[in-house]
């Protein structure tokens, strides 16, 4: 991150992106971000702006219009003329123009169909005149908001994926590099508007002058997929299993208080950490294109997949005939294939798109690096649950293969890629994400922006099945690792995860905002740690966040969906002298003795943690074991905590916990954590969950390929 003329610039690396803003400010701040104030003598963006008439009047008025929040009297055009730091997407007077005839044809030619046929519906965005003066204030409002990004991005600080802050309307933005025919190379955003004149540094941000108003799309994923006839294969089997109304859904609680304050927090700074903002449901749904389908060499079948019929044959193959013709019914083989490619919640591309990608990478905040904490040495991975009941995918960046290194990869298979348990399935398993530029390239997707109100779609490039007998024995036979707040899909979809705000670094999670977490007593404290600064002697974490619980907690939270089968639950966590003694259950039942997180000569006796300097490989193998066998291991080397790359593995402070060995049935299991400190009045017993593992013991117990280290 750098300052330039005293605004925050936040840092990526030059890319190309697929977009997201909004058409609705549901969910975004009243109050205008005081924080990270300078004072300057130069032109503020406000004043730019009106400086130029010729070029942005239009702009100015609506800006004048747009209202700030519910709890403020200010305009945007005033915000933008306070201290700040601020990106502000500058269109011309023309494209306003253009943007306001555009949106009127298209409301007159529905009212004029919907007249013919009233099945057509009426396309009415808020503008129903193409003059500037007709323009209500609330249109004004998300006009505005849409153009405005509460921290300041040069376009070099650009990556691959979305711009890692949401816009004022609490929506992301993308961007995808072009070259023209002269040579010049242009950001391009939603699909639509090009900067014809970049990184205009003004004394509380960056002008960057746009040719084409940002509108993104206010349809939800169902309806955004529909939108698209290239679509259409899928789309039918969507509306016919009924998963299409799945993905209407939104706002999840009209009631919920997004301004509000959780307790002061000890150890961090004594600050009041905010609510989460939102409270909405959203989605990824990905997709094969109809192109994609009808191509034979695609499938394991050698079949052109072209109707609706066909689309259920290949279903058929896979999945069986149960519940045949009763789409609706989640046994059929075609409700299956449809449901395995809805994931719980939105994913961009990368994590340096904003909170909530596939992966963590190219993330930079606070001292937190992803490409010196996660090296590109190690596959990054994680692993989403789908609406296909007790299914997940496997999500993988595979920087240890060659051929595909450089993208984001669905179920990818074992020793590289390349192992396969079915050989049918070899069609089926290292399915491609596709960018956004890839999708543009499909036929009929060349307009298509991929960002709905409630969630994204992304096309794949090979059709996704969910096998159990290549998934158990084959993707999901390993170690299986999640960051805390990854289990959490509330997390990542309303702004908390990985978002990079700089006037706080704890989110409050109150009681009952997340589904899979439950909070057993009043005095229990949730809160969610962003990304910081790690070290040998401090903080030591597997992405640099973290959950902390304060208070006489008594809290539990239901494990991911894996298949059936043994595993050992494995729990990572920091020692600390703020840290408590917690007694862990697994479906209300007691696992072992308590465990002391504090860090303590005696407790460190207890975990047997040793220091492998000087050691032999045998005798760092022997201390290993010495350590599982008090329930203990070191963390993973495959995380570092330094640039020297120093890992997790070398700090006397990182430890898993060896929970137990249990079987895992399908359906739910909860596991707790109770406070049980003795003599603990007036002491924090902070308790501190960074990362969960569930083992398979097949994986343990092969004595052909133990388990490494990282």
């Amino acid at each position: 991150m750098m300052k330039t003329f005293g605004m925050r610039m936040k840092g990526l690396a030059i890319g190309a992106i697929a977009v997201i803003s909004a058409t609705s400010f549901v969910g975004c701040n009243d109050e205008v971000n005081e924080e990270n104030r300078f004072t300057f003598e130069s032109e503020h963006i406000a004043d730019y702006l009106k400086n130029n008439p010729e070029r942005f009047s239009s702009f100015c008025e609506i800006l004048s219009k747009a209202e700030i929040g519910k709890k403020s009297s200010g305009n945007v055009l005033m915000t933008l003329s306070t201290y700040g730091s601020y990106t502000c997407f500058a269109p011309t007077n023309a494209a306003i123009d253009t943007f306001l005839v555009q949106e009127y044809n298209r409301y007159i030619e529905s009212v004029e169909q919907n007249k013919i046929d009233p099945l057509i519906p009426i396309v009415n965005t808020g503008i129903t005149s193409p003059y500037l003066e007709d323009l209500s204030d609330s249109m004004a409002t998300v006009i505005a908001k849409n153009h405005i990004i509460e921290m300041g991005y040069l376009t070099t600080d650009i990556s691959e994926g979305a711009f890692p802050m949401n816009t004022m309307n609490g929506r992301f933005t993308t961007v995808e590099w072009v070259t023209d025919a002269s040579g010049r190379t242009y950001a391009f955003l939603n699909n639509k508007s090009h900067i014809i004149e970049q990184d205009l540094k003004k004394e509380n941000g960056v002008v960057q002058v746009v040719d084409a108003v940002l509108s993104p799309s206010s349809l939800k994923t169902s309806e955004l997929l529909s939108a698209h006839t290239s679509f259409s294969l899928f789309n039918n089997a969507l509306k016919a299993t009924g998963l299409d109304e799945v993905l209407t859904e939104y706002e999840i609680d009209p009631d919920y208080d997004g301004t509000l304050y959780g307790p002061q927090f000890e150890t961090q700074n004594k600050q009041k950490p905010p609510y989460p903002e939102e409270k909405f449901s959203r989605f990824t749904l990905l997709v094969e294109s109809n192109d994609l389908l009808a191509d034979p060499t695609k499938n394991s079948l050698n079949m052109s997949i072209a109707s609706f019929d066909d689309l259920v044959h290949f279903a058929e193959y896979w999945y069986g005939t149960e519940a045949r013709g009763d789409y609706k019914n989640p046994k059929n083989a075609l409700y299956k294939f449809v449901a395995y490619h809805i994931i719980d919640r939105q994913l961009l591309y990368n994590s340096s798109t904003g909170c909530g990608g596939f992966i963590m990478e190219n993330y930079n905040h606070k001292d937190f690096d992803s490409e010196i904490n996660l090296p590109r040495t190690f596959d990054r991975y994680d692993y989403f649950e789908t609406k296909l009941p007790y299914t997940m995918i496997k999500v993988t960046r595979p920087f240890t293969n060659e051929s595909l290194k450089e993208e984001v990869v669905i179920n990818y298979a074992q020793e590289g890629g390349t192992v396969v348990k079915n050989p049918e399935m070899a069609y089926h398993i290292n399915v491609v994400v596709e960018r956004a530029g890839t999708t543009k390239k499909r036929p009929g997707l060349a307009d298509f922006n991929q960002n709905a109100l409630n969630g994204i779609i992304h096309t794949i490039d090979r059709i996704l099945i969910y096998n159990e007998d290549e998934m158990v024995g084959n993707v999901l036979n390993e170690r299986m690792r999640w960051d805390a707040s990854s289990i959490f899909p509330e997390l990542t979809n309303n702004g908390v995860r990985w978002q990079p705000q700089d006037n706080y670094t704890l989110t409050y999670i109150p009681d009952g905002y997340s589904k899979r977490l439950r909070i057993n007593s009043s005095d229990t404290h949730v809160y969610y740690l962003r990304p910081h600064a790690t070290g040998l002697g401090g903080y030591v974490n597997y992405q640099g966040d973290e959950l902390l619980v304060t208070g006489k907690y008594d809290f539990e939270y239901r494990l991911p969906h894996v298949p059936a089968g043994n595993y050992e639950i494995r729990f990572g966590f920091g020692q600390s002298n703020a840290r408590g003694v917690a007694q862990f259950y697994l479906d209300g039942k007691i696992c072992g003795i308590p465990v002391d997180m504090r860090n303590t000569t005696s407790n460190q006796t207890v975990i047997g943690w040793f220091d492998e300097e000087g050691m032999s490989e045998e005798e760092i193998r022997e201390n290993d074991k010495a350590m599982r066998n008090r329930g203990f291991m070191k963390a993973p080397a495959s995380c570092h905590l330094t640039k020297e790359k120093n890992s997790m593995r070398e700090s006397v402070l990182a430890i898993r916990k060896i929970v137990g060995t249990f079987r895992l049935d399908q359906g739910d299991h909860w596991l707790r954590f109770k406070d049980v400190t003795e003599n603990a009045t007036g002491k924090l017993n902070e308790f501190n969950q960074d990362y969960l593992e569930l083992v398979p013991t097949m994986v343990i117990s092969n004595p052909a390929k133990p388990e490494d280290q990282y």
